[in-house]
């Protein structure tokens, strides 16, 4: 599925490893100055649904705290040069990430559960996968294409600077 999922996006890898997460297809798109990461899950049951929404929480927070280093392994796998890394971080301050999960066909019937899940994480969009490897970026309901359920919101990260995210370890630790 994530080899699908890959090429659907023209600067793309797949198992891509930040800090303890290995994330499954990351993509940039030079036009929107966008990244995309998506979590892929072949599993039809609610608990593989959950569980690829909750991955992509967890790869959220994790690109919060190592985004730094989230771009430096991407852009090993995928080279920019140094005029586009320039313009896909805001000049080293910040980078635009839009998260997907990307479903089976037969998951994506599942319209209640998604619905239910994208009321606690409406900001993940949803890649359709057809048994052929086809990729989609709408939902059918009712035979019908609903493309803003399957829509995801643009999230900035900011990148924080080794020294303050020492300090913000430091800060926690004395919460504690």
């Amino acid at each position: 599925m994530a080899t699908s999922v890959g090429r659907r996006f023209k600067h793309s890898t797949r198992e891509l490893k930040v800090a303890e997460c290995i994330l499954d297809v990351v993509a940039y798109d030079k036009t929107k100055r966008l990244f995309t990461l998506v979590e892929c899950k072949l599993g039809t049951k609610p608990s593989s649904i959950g569980h690829a929404f909750g991955q992509i929480a967890a790869y959220s927070a994790i690109l919060c705290e190592h985004g730094k280093a989230f771009l430096k392994a991407f852009t090993r796998r995928v080279p920019l040069n140094y005029e586009r890394q320039m313009e896909a971080t805001d000049g080293s301050r910040k980078f635009r990430v839009a998260f997907y999960v990307a479903l089976t066909d037969n998951a994506c019937k599942r319209i209640a559960l998604i619905r239910s899940v994208k009321k606690l994480l409406p900001g993940v969009g949803i890649i359709r996968v057809k048994p052929d490897g086809k990729c989609r970026t709408y939902l059918r309901v009712k035979g019908q294409k609903e493309p803003t359920l399957a829509r995801a919101a643009v999230m900035v990260i900011e990148i924080i600077p080794s020294a303050d995210v020492n300090k913000l370890a430091e800060i926690s630790e004395t919460i504690k």
